[in-house]
């Protein structure tokens, strides 16, 4: 009952907030009247919660107000990864930070039943992703970890001359295996520089329709702006103070109802984050209405159809970007996304019909 009343005060509410552009985030949205409401089309969100006393809840949120409930599992939210079958109806929930416990573990979902299974990963090298293959099949995507032969331009593995692509001082190995009958079988390995970005050497990592390293279809691009640009000055001068210090600059996002812009931190792993502003009917840069984030939130930016959704720590927004008018609203709730579509997923670099028997 407690969880049912928490997202009754956290879902949709919508338009004529009562607060000013830079609210803190210790403010409290007022729901307005339902004629107020902006009419949209029907969406889903992925969504996970903190669970009581511990543990994480992955939930299927949608517009209507219902939710499901869909899997409870024993580790942080935070940092959680999904991955969906191409058929929607089974998905993969990786805790990466297992590896204190051993090798770390994915839960297998049946999204029709709600039933969610515990596999412990390869106990062979580092995981880097698990996914799902063109016919349902999941896939987990590891990093040898133990000690190699090397001879000459290939590594000995287990009766086997495996090719060095480039002569590397930090190459190794990365597998591929297959949960079959709740075992996991290998099923590719091949030779790597040993980098980080090791299993994507993987030909198997090409036949996944969806993995947990693969990229929100449904996220938006952000393209930074130079310093003295335009819409640099026009943003400095609406925010002049940002709130925060973090070192980077303004970014400019796309969509379908016209640009979005946010701060964006520097570095090899940019992000966007608060202030955020977008043009208002009069033409002025206004903060997306009720988005009310805390001044150092990240925010991810994702479009579906006329749809903006902008997802913060633990709050997440959608917006009609015709109107640009709030269309729902939630609180509590990490990782949020666009529920994916079946039969939207295909092989990342090959056809389904080329996936490995």
């Amino acid at each position: 009952m407690a969880r049912t009343s928490n997202l009754i005060s956290a879902l949709l509410l919508v338009s004529a907030c009562q607060k000013p552009p830079e609210a803190s985030s210790s403010a409290v949205p007022v729901a307005a009247p339902e004629a107020a409401r902006v009419k949209v089309a029907p969406f889903s969100l992925s969504v996970l919660q903190d669970a009581a006393p511990s543990g994480c809840t992955w939930l299927r949120l949608e517009s209507d107000g219902r939710r499901r409930a869909l899997v409870t599992v024993d580790a942080a939210c935070d940092g959680l990864q999904l991955a969906w079958s191409a058929d929607g109806k089974h998905a993969a929930v990786r805790d990466p930070a297992g590896s204190a416990r051993g090798p770390g573990r994915v839960w297998v979902v049946d999204l029709t039943s709600g039933q969610g299974v515990a596999q412990l990963l390869p106990d062979e090298g580092l995981t880097g992703a698990v996914g799902f293959d063109s016919v349902g099949r999941l896939v987990a995507l590891t990093a040898h970890t133990g000690e190699l032969v090397r001879r000459d331009d290939a590594f000995l593995f287990e009766g086997r001359r495996i090719p060095i692509p480039e002569e590397d001082e930090g190459a190794g190995l990365a597998h591929a295996y297959r949960l079959e009958a709740g075992a996991w079988k290998r099923i590719e390995t091949v030779a790597t520089r040993g980098d980080a970005d090791a299993v994507f050497a993987l030909t198997t990592t090409e036949m996944l329709v969806s993995s947990t390293v693969a990229g929100d279809a449904d996220a938006l691009v952000a393209q930074g702006l130079e310093e003295d640009s335009h819409d640099a000055a026009r943003l400095d001068a609406v925010v002049p103070r940002r709130g925060h210090d973090v070192f980077g600059g303004w970014a400019r996002v796309e969509s379908r109802g016209g640009p979005l812009f946010a701060w964006q931190t520097a570095g090899e792993q940019t992000a966007l984050m608060m202030p955020v502003r977008w043009e208002l009917e009069d033409g002025h840069l206004g903060e997306p209405e009720c988005l009310a984030l805390p001044a150092h939130s990240p925010v991810r930016a994702m479009a579906r159809g006329d749809l903006l959704l902008l997802a913060g720590e633990t709050q997440a927004r959608v917006y009609d970007v015709g109107t640009r008018r709030l269309a729902a609203s939630f609180d509590g709730f990490r990782a949020a996304r666009f529920w994916p579509e079946p039969g939207s997923r295909v092989p990342h670099g090959a056809t389904a019909a080329s996936a490995q028997p």
